[in-house]
């Protein structure tokens, strides 16, 4: 009897860092999934938005790799889990000695004030008495996406976006708050949603059932970036925090929301 043996749906590796602050792609992950790609020979390395580019050699990171271990302050012994997202693009968690996850709210914070700065740059474009709309959606939030904690992006508007790809998104709601989120491709149906920190959005931003919300896409670098704005309300809906809890995990000011 055979046993069939089953890809994850999102490839992971980990390593630790040991003296002298080299780290390798395990032989079997780069055999696996890397193996054959046009330039394997650099990375982008994603951490809370922001992004560092890395040369490969010998499945070494090297030329990059110094820069992201400097702005993580990584220690020997720290713990480090890659996600690859394809086309050579890893998001990277890092956990200290004590096992625990290292958060970076300075990062964070820088991730935040570029959301921020394009957001002004896009109030400024459409202030003109010609106004230079970017593109966007609107979408009803019904009672499949507030169960799911997701909501679909139309595939036209993903295709044409370049969207239809999984990786980490900013929201900026109309009190200029920020929020981190998920973009991510299934491989099923092809369909591109907002998956993690959508549940988030929606109470901090009181939406519910049949309210209709708008995302204008004012960046699209990496990690894009969208204006949430409600454009319609339905008054007599049950509000997400009845189906959810009411605690959004949000401090109040322009605090990015990590769910």
């Amino acid at each position: 009897m055979s046993i069939a043996l089953f890809s994850p749906t999102i490839p992971h590796f980990f390593q630790p860092l040991l003296p002298g602050f080299h780290l390798s792609i395990p032989l079997s992950f780069f055999k696996d999934y890397l193996k054959g790609q046009i330039n394997c020979e650099s990375a982008v390395l994603r951490s809370y938005g922001r992004t560092w580019s890395v040369k490969i050699r010998d499945r070494r990171f090297e030329d990059g790799w110094q820069d992201f271990a400097r702005d993580h302050d990584l220690h020997v012994g720290d713990f480090l889990v890659f996600r690859y997202g394809g086309n050579m693009v890893f998001d990277v968690v890092v956990f200290d000695t004590s096992a625990c996850q290292r958060q970076y709210p300075l990062l964070a914070t820088q991730t935040q004030q570029t959301a921020k700065e394009i957001g002004k740059q896009h109030e400024k474009r459409t202030s003109t008495s010609v106004t230079l709309e970017s593109p966007h959606f609107v979408s009803n939030l019904t009672l499949e996406s507030m169960k799911s904690f997701r909501l679909n992006i139309p595939r036209k508007f993903a295709r044409s976006n370049d969207l239809d790809r999984s990786c980490e998104t900013v929201l900026v709601d109309e009190q200029g708050r920020s929020w981190m989120a998920s973009i991510r491709l299934k491989d099923s149906d092809g369909q591109v949603y907002i998956g993690r920190g959508w549940r988030n959005i929606c109470i901090g931003n009181s939406l519910g059932l049949k309210d209709c919300v708008k995302l204008e896409l004012i960046g699209n670098g990496i990690t894009p970036i969208f204006k949430l704005y409600k454009v319609a309300s339905n008054s007599d809906a049950k509000k997400l925090p009845n189906y959810f809890g009411s605690n959004a995990g949000c401090s109040g000011g322009s605090t990015i929301i990590l769910e």
